[in-house]
This record gives structure tokens, sequence and C-alpha cells, in this order.
């Protein structure tokens, strides 16, 4: 279905649902924000860096400002889509949405702990990272996709992913749910985790066909830490990949979302996730940190991206995915920041919300289609 008619059909559907569960003022009567306070976010945004050191300021200066402005960017009128803007210099808006995506329409099958990677070490021995397959049962090819569960959890974690991958799934889309090393004591971390989800890019074009997909553009959606890494491979022109089982095909993705990502490496509430992931304090491994911060990046070429994050999120700061949006809009990317609002960490990907985060994928992996 192409884009404008998917989402003419997801747009209805979502007005009904919206409507009967009273969210529609919800979305009108959020906090909105002082346009100063907007307008200083965008000048922060719009700041050049030209030294690693500015980059850090930078940074740090667009994340305080993103969090100072408020957990809501003003809302546009429409509750069903989100205001898309790809001009260089950016403009305020992104809206709150509590819309459902339809129905499941597709049985599905699932091929389980398929191994991506060659041999590669993984701690005190040596291991193959694995994914699952979710195959919709029905005419092709299916657009693609390849899901990166958050962490840091060690290799089986992309379990709880299943009810997200299965909702793609029963849409229409042909999906690769991947594990990749994000535990340094287990040989993950800098730039393995990187490595592998580029190996899971390639594995999933070269291997598309064989499940009836389309392997010729592929959308990365990555949740909590693996939202930050997969923004990192989408975002870094440079491409990953080592040790992939498929060598001959591109790493980076074709369009990204970002769900509930932890994209702020300052933030002490992901301290302890960064500390395990890279091993050691901030300050030791600092070159290792620097390569793995998104907003070192976007200088490529440019993918569409959206951003999901819940307003009750207490496990990652939502405020690292609006410093990201204004930071790609700054960069003339065509991004947008979805606010779900009462959605925690979990429920964007397990629960009720977990068709706002398919409904993104959907509309990513349209205009993934369309470039």
């Amino acid at each position: 279905m192409n884009l404008p008619a998917r989402f003419e059909l997801l747009a209805a559907v979502a007005v009904g649902a919206v409507a009967s569960m009273g969210l529609l003022a919800a979305c009108s009567s959020s906090a909105v924000t002082s346009a100063p306070t907007v307008a200083r976010a965008m000048a922060v945004a719009a700041a050049p860096a030209s030294s690693d050191d500015a980059l850090a300021d930078a940074t740090a200066t667009l994340i305080a400002t993103a969090g100072a402005a408020g957990a809501v960017l003003p809302a546009a009128a429409a509750p069903t889509d989100v205001a898309t803007s790809t001009a260089a210099t950016p403009t305020a808006g992104a809206t709150e949405s509590a819309a459902s995506a339809p129905p499941v329409k597709m049985a599905t099958y699932t091929v389980s702990n398929v191994p991506f990677t060659s041999a590669v070490p993984c701690g005190t021995k040596t291991c193959q990272v694995k994914l699952d397959v979710f195959v919709p049962i029905g005419p092709g090819p299916f657009q693609t996709v390849v899901l990166l569960r958050g962490g840091p959890s060690g290799m089986g974690g992309r379990s709880y992913l299943g009810t997200l991958a299965q909702m793609l799934a029963g849409e229409g889309l042909l999906v690769f749910n991947a594990d990749y090393r994000d535990v340094h004591s287990e040989g993950g971390g800098y730039p393995q985790a990187f490595d592998d989800v580029s190996c899971a890019i390639r594995f999933a074009r070269a291997e598309a066909s064989r499940y009836g997909g389309d392997g010729a553009r592929i959308t990365l959606a990555g949740h909590s830490l693996g939202g930050w890494v997969g923004s990192v491979v989408a975002l870094n022109p440079t491409p990953f990949g080592s040790d992939c089982l498929a060598e001959d095909e591109s790493g980076r993705p074709d369009a990204f979302v970002g769900l509930a990502g932890n994209y702020d490496l300052t933030a002490p509430r992901n301290m302890p996730d960064l500390l395990a992931f890279f091993g050691d304090s901030a300050e030791a491994t600092a070159a290792a940190r620097a390569a793995s911060n998104p907003f070192a990046y976007a200088n490529g070429a440019k993918i569409p991206v959206r951003l999901v994050a819940g307003t009750n999120d207490t496990a990652v700061d939502p405020t690292a995915s609006t410093a990201l949006d204004l930071f790609l809009l700054r960069k003339g990317w065509d991004v947008s920041l979805t606010r779900v609002p009462g959605a925690d960490h979990m429920s964007l990907v397990t629960a009720a919300d977990a068709p706002e985060s398919t409904l993104k994928i959907l509309q990513a992996s349209d205009l993934a289609q369309s470039s």
C-alpha cells in the first residue's frame, strides 16, 4: 500500500481510537513550550561545533535546553500524525498522538535463533550473534525491518520485543529481531555492538527474499539502548561491520526509528548502563564514547528518522529524544518526534502503547521505500 493510502486508512482508524479513549482533550491540553524557550533551543541547535570540546559543549547545552523547554513541544492541530520538517532551520512543532495502528491483518510464522555473524569473541568463549525472523504469510514482497532491543542485557535479551515484532509482521512487514553484543565483559561495547547491528542490516538485505521480503530498503528500529546504538549506525556515514555473514550489502539503514532511545551519553541515569557497555569510566573510555555519540554525526546521506518517547518514561529522560529531534532538524533531515501521553519506557513496545510505535515504524518503512 502506498504512503498516502496507508496513512489515510491509519488516520481514520486513529481518530476513532483517540476519540473513543477520550484522549483528544489530553493532546490539546498538554503543556506548551513558551516561544522564548523554543527560540533559545533553536539557536543552540544552529550553533556550529568545530572541535570535540565544542561538540560536547554544544550537545550538553542542547540537551539541557531541551529539558528546560519542557516535556512537550507545541502540538499541531491533528492528533493522529506528527509534524515533519526538513528545513535547515528547525521550526518548533511536534504532535502528541495516541493513535492506534489498525488491527492485525496477516497470519505470521517465526524462524528462531538464526545466526548472522561468524564466530566472534563473547567474553571467555566465542559465539555467533543471532536473530529471530517474523514472517507475514501472504503475497510479498514485504517491506523489511530490523529491530534492536534495549539493554545491556547480553545474548538472548531480544525476546521481549516479540510482541512488537509480531504486530509489525501482522501489518505485512518482514521483521528481523536481532541481538548484539552490548556487555563489555562479554565481548561487547564499542565497536562490537555497532558492528553487530550493521551485520544484522546486511544480513536482512541478503536474506529478505528468502522470506518474501524486499531487502533493497531496510528500516532500523531500536528501543532504549538499541535506539542509541541504532542511531549511531544510522547517522554515521562511515559504515560499521566486521565478522558479518553477509558482507556484500550496505550496513546502513534506509530509515531509522528510535523508541525511547538513550541518546544522551552524559545523563546520570544512563551511567550504570554505559559502564556495563563500555567497561570502564567515562574518563577511561572517552575516545570510544566520543565515537559513539550520535550528535557527532548526521553529516552523510540523509534518511527519514522518526523518534518516539513516552511522557511518563522514568528510565530514560525523554528530553534526549527532543534534543536529537532538534539536532537533526538543524541538519535538514526528515525527522519528527512523537510524545505519547502517559506512556512509560516499556509500554511503547510491550503494552497498550505499542501500536503507536508500530504506526511510526510503518511510516518510516513507507518513507524508506519512496526515498
